[in-house]
């Protein structure tokens, strides 16, 4: 049968610009005005459940709340099977079991399979009446030419949604593998610190063996002199003479017993201070000038093994607000990098600056300076990369100077910058003389 243009105008400017559930509302109120019915549904097969879900239904021109059915005994089974059901009238003589039909008191049923795009029966559109109705050839065909629309607004919808679960996935993904890998990371840099500090104590053990062989030693040369005074004094033969050398030789090696326990001592509470400042990071006004040397006193044994010389520039009375632990972990890892990879097989002429300064904004500056091998090109795009090593088959993790850069940027909230140098490697890290706030309302809490 024609159908009169201004019908298909007036459904398709009814449902333009909608999409999704809005479009089904729309599509439904239009075709119910339309083909006045007293009942217009679009729903999906539940295969499994052998029942339909409806995403949108409108009753005698009201939109109403989606409801579910059994397909058991009704013509949407038949729809359901590619059939197009049309009962202008007497649909309940067809299918007497079905009771939704009886308690409606339907007469009139048209219903239309709706098809995805590999020709599969996904859904139906249906067309109910308490009345028969007239022109049923007019529903079908209405229908007819908008359920292939209904149809790619459906599988458009499915598409959408499971691209948004699959995003809402990939997301739960990235967060999980993002946390795995952070914790990883923490780990791995919880390790690196581990070794650097065991690095540390096998060096401090070293050293302090000198100076403790050398007391002990001196203690060897005391006893034996007081055992020579004994005898000579029971044998009643000590002179003068003898009684000036024994005071003597006691009095320069106590002089020196002291001076080598005195650093024996020193060692040990330098490396105390530096282990126990990098593993409780505490804000606290820092006398920079003071808590350097110590630091590079517990890495002399590593400077020693390169035979490298430390020199240090520093205003005697600079001072911050800061984290003596980061520093400390900041020029263990640099020194580190310096005798590992800068100063590798030269054994003569090895030497590290460091200057450190104020400047008139506030922020502390400091420069570090090797004379060593350098880096290449890729080692100066990559170098604050997590894991990036070139002495990966000596053992190298890679994690040093990514340490360096989070401990200056998140934990001193500075700037860190490699210096360009003709010779050897060259870094500035600055951080404010004054902490920061959040910080220093943190310790004052």
């Amino acid at each position: 049968m024609e159908i009169r243009e201004g019908l298909l105008r007036q459904i398709i400017e009814g449902v333009s610009n909608t999409y999704g559930d809005d479009f089904f509302i729309s599509i439904s109120l239009q075709l119910s005005r339309v083909i006045a019915v007293d009942y217009v549904f679009i729903a999906l097969l539940n295969r499994e459940a052998y029942q339909s879900d409806t995403i949108a239904l409108v009753v005698k021109g009201e939109v109403q709340a989606n409801i579910s059915y059994s397909l058991a005994h009704t013509p949407c089974a038949d729809v359901g099977n590619d059939s197009v059901c049309c009962y202008p009238c007497n649909v309940s003589d067809a299918y007497p079991d079905d009771q939704l039909l009886k308690d409606l008191n339907i007469q009139a049923y048209l219903g239309t399979p709706l098809r995805n795009s590999r020709g599969e029966v996904m859904g139906l559109i249906v067309a109910m009446n308490e009345n028969p109705i007239a022109q049923p050839d007019l529903v079908l065909t209405l229908f007819e030419i908008f359920s292939g629309r209904v149809s790619a607004e459906i599988e458009r919808r499915n598409y959408e949604k499971a691209l948004v679960e699959l995003n809402r996935e990939l997301e739960q993904k990235v967060v999980q593998r993002t946390r795995a890998l952070k914790e990883t990371q923490e780990q791995l840099l919880e390790s690196e610190k581990m070794a650097a500090l065991g690095n540390l104590v096998a060096g401090v053990a070293h050293e302090v063996n000198t100076p403790l062989g050398v007391a002990i030693t001196v203690q060897s040369v005391m006893a034996d002199a007081l055992t020579a005074l004994e005898q000579a004094i029971l044998q009643e033969n000590l002179s003068e003479e003898q009684m000036q050398a024994y005071l003597q030789q006691v009095r320069k090696c106590l002089d020196l017993q002291e001076s080598n326990l005195r650093r024996a001592s020193d060692l040990i509470e330098n490396f105390k201070r530096t282990a126990a400042d990098q593993h409780t990071l505490e804000l606290e006004q820092l006398k920079l000038s003071e808590y350097l040397p110590q630091v590079l006193s517990t890495l002399h044994p590593l400077l020693k093994q390169a035979n490298a010389e430390v020199i240090l520039q520093a205003a005697p009375e600079l001072s911050a607000l800061t984290y003596a632990g980061c520093h400390a972990q900041i020029l263990t890892n640099l020194v580190s990098n310096s005798v590992r990879h800068g100063f590798a097989g030269r054994h003569n002429g090895n030497q590290i600056r460091i200057h450190l300064h104020q400047d008139s904004d506030g922020m502390v500056h400091l420069q570090y300076l090797d004379n060593g091998c350098g880096l290449s090109e890729e080692g100066r795009q990559r170098i604050f990369e997590p894991f990036y090593t070139t002495a990966r088959a000596q053992g190298g993790t890679g994690l040093g100077m990514s340490i360096v850069y989070n401990l200056v940027t998140q934990r001193l909230r500075g700037q860190i910058r490699l210096i360009e140098s003709a010779q050897g490697f060259g870094l500035e890290y600055t951080f404010p003389v004054s902490g920061n706030d959040d910080t220093a309302q943190r310790q004052a809490q």
